[in-house]
C-alpha cells in the first residue's frame, strides 16, 4: 500500500493507491462479499427488530409475544414472507383494546391485516399510507370513529 500527497494552491489532496501484491484476486474478492453479507445480514436483523418494535408498540400486546423467547415470525397471529418479514397479521377475536399505533405504519410487507371483533378505538393512525403493499383489511366489530383513510378505500 503506498500513498502520495499533492498539493494544489490551498487544498491538499491525498490518493492512496492499494496494490494487493501477492493476495491473489480471488481472495480479495472473497474478503469483499464477506463484507457485502455482513451488512446484508445487520440489514435483516435491523428489518425484523422494525417489525418487532411495530408489533409490541400495541397497548395491550399477546402475552405470549416475547422477543425473549422466539422468533417474530412464530408469535400468534403472526406470519412472514419467505424473507422473514411480517407479511399477515390476524388478530382477530384475541379480545385486544386500545388505538393503533403509528409505528404499525412501519410493518412495510404487510399484506393483510385482520383485527376482527376486537375493542380498538380512535382512528386510523396516518402511518398506515406506508403500507403499500396491504390488500386485505379487515376491522369489523371494532369502536374505531372517524372515516377511514384514502388509501384503504382504494383511492389514489
Amino acid at each position: 500500500m503506498t500513498g502520495t500527497s499533492n498539493s494544489l494552491p490551498g487544498m491538499p489532496f491525498y490518493c492512496l493507491r492499494v496494490r494487493f501484491r501477492g493476495l491473489p484476486f480471488a481472495m480479495a474478492a472473497v474478503v469483499f462479499l464477506a463484507v457485502i453479507l455482513s451488512i446484508a445480514v445487520v440489514s435483516a436483523i435491523t428489518n425484523i427488530t422494525t417489525d418487532e418494535h411495530a408489533l409490541l408498540s400495541l397497548e395491550a400486546p399477546i402475552t405470549s409475544w416475547s422477543s425473549s423467547v422466539i422468533h417474530v415470525c412464530n408469535w400468534t397471529g403472526v406470519t412472514c414472507n419467505r424473507h422473514g418479514r411480517v407479511a399477515a397479521l390476524n388478530l382477530s377475536n384475541m379480545g385486544l383494546l386500545g388505538t393503533i399505533p403509528p409505528s404499525m405504519g412501519n410493518l412495510s410487507f404487510l399484506v393483510s391485516l385482520n383485527l376482527r371483533n376486537n375493542s380498538f378505538s380512535g382512528g386510523m393512525p396516518k402511518e398506515m399510507v406506508h403500507l403499500r403493499r396491504i390488500k386485505e383489511i379487515n376491522l369489523n366489530f371494532n369502536d374505531f370513529s372517524g372515516g377511514l383513510p384514502t388509501f384503504m378505500l382504494g383511492e389514489k
